[in-house]
């Protein structure tokens, strides 16, 4: 317990209180100074019955980003997943602390948060996806609403919040053109076979990572057994497929299939021979798209990119989107697609089976064509 200091500061009573930690574990210290025995002794009791309560607040004057951790610790931390911490941290870190953690809890308006939503971007500056500005919003209202609960505010800020993005979750497959501008760049580029595993096989990024020369059948199919994760950090961690259903066999084209590394336990490795880390597939993935993007013809200025020519918003996933389209271009009958794609309801594999392009209906329209001209 912390110990009382009479008549330091010209006060006659003084008590350092810890009212809670910072992210990097230093304590956080309320002092009361009070001459009034009575005063003192009341303020002392109130911010040990916080405390007592897990909030260890102490002032109506602490900052966000003081509360917001104390929040996250005492609500969040000790009852959710690995995955959803590192949600509720990228939100308070990335996007809601940098903008209002400096400001007094008390003093934010709604006009505030709504402001922080209007303008929340990605790192590379593309506003977020609604999706991810929902989540922002959950837990702005999750964080004032206990504010509010634990008598730090008369009342939440975050009544009426906007979701003002435009733009939803883009999941769609990459145009005939920007396919063939990335097998280009893959037949050069070192991350080419990592990225063609997922467009010509459709593994998920996590399952192009604990994969190797032990997952290969006589038959020169692939065994999808397992996944990586990064919930505790850096780190690879192995775990299932994501559900049940994405243990399966897929077929690699055999030029492919020569292009992977089979003199160590994994295809890809760091060069410990290990799983890849966190900050190796992001760098794969940064290196492989700004060719792309060099490649479509992008403006740079001493060497860093200022108009971008290939899609910045392209992921991954927009290559094990194509897959699943172009295994329906090719006539693959849905369920034989649920079981390549390893989805759990045919009705995902049905919704991108339904998605028809212009691309598609123009090759309709020459198909059509061709016939009647034969």
């Amino acid at each position: 317990m912390p110990t009382e200091i009479k008549k330091k500061y010209a006060y006659k009573y003084v008590k350092a209180i810890t009212i809670g930690h910072r992210p990097d574990g230093r304590p956080i210290r309320k002092y009361i100074r009070e001459n009034s025995r009575a005063v003192f002794d009341q303020k002392v009791r109130y911010y040990q019955t916080l405390g007592a309560r897990g909030v260890q607040i102490a002032s109506k004057a602490v900052t966000v980003e003081q509360w917001a951790w104390q929040w996250y610790q005492a609500y969040k931390a000790p009852k959710v997943g690995a995955s959803q911490r590192i949600n509720y941290e990228t939100n308070l870190k990335r996007h809601i602390l940098p903008v209002i953690g400096f400001m007094a809890l008390s003093a934010v308006r709604p006009y505030h948060l709504q402001q922080l939503i209007n303008d929340a971007r990605r790192e590379d500056g593309i506003p977020l996806a609604q999706g991810t500005v929902r989540q922002i919003i959950y837990t702005l209202r999750q964080l004032f609403e206990q504010a509010e609960i634990n008598g730090l505010i008369e009342v939440t800020p975050c009544r009426r919040i906007e979701n003002t993005a435009t733009s939803k979750s883009s999941r769609r497959a990459l145009t005939r053109d920007e396919e063939a501008l990335v097998r280009r760049v893959a037949a050069r580029h070192w991350a080419g076979p990592w990225v063609l595993l997922m467009l010509d096989c459709g593994l998920r990024r996590g399952e192009t990572v604990p994969i190797g020369k032990s997952d290969l059948t006589r038959d020169g199919l692939l065994r999808i057994t397992s996944s990586a994760t990064y919930a505790e950090g850096n780190q690879a961690q192995r775990k299932g497929t994501k559900t049940a259903a994405g243990e399966r066999l897929v077929p690699v084209p055999p030029e492919l299939l020569a292009q992977l590394d089979r003199s160590g336990r994994y295809f890809f490795h760091g060069q410990n021979g290990k799983m890849l880390t966190l900050t190796h597939l992001r760098r794969m993935w940064s290196s492989f798209h700004r060719a792309c993007d060099r490649e479509a013809g992008a403006k740079l200025y001493r060497n860093k990119i200022i108009e971008h020519a290939f899609d910045p918003a392209i992921t991954p996933h927009y290559l094990r989107h194509t897959y699943c389209t172009n295994l329906r271009r090719q006539g693959i009958d849905l369920k034989t697609a649920q079981y390549l794609m390893g989805h759990a309801s045919i009705t995902t594999t049905a919704n991108i089976y339904n998605h028809v392009d212009e691309e598609d209906i123009a090759s309709l329209q020459r198909a059509v064509a061709n016939r009647a001209n034969a």
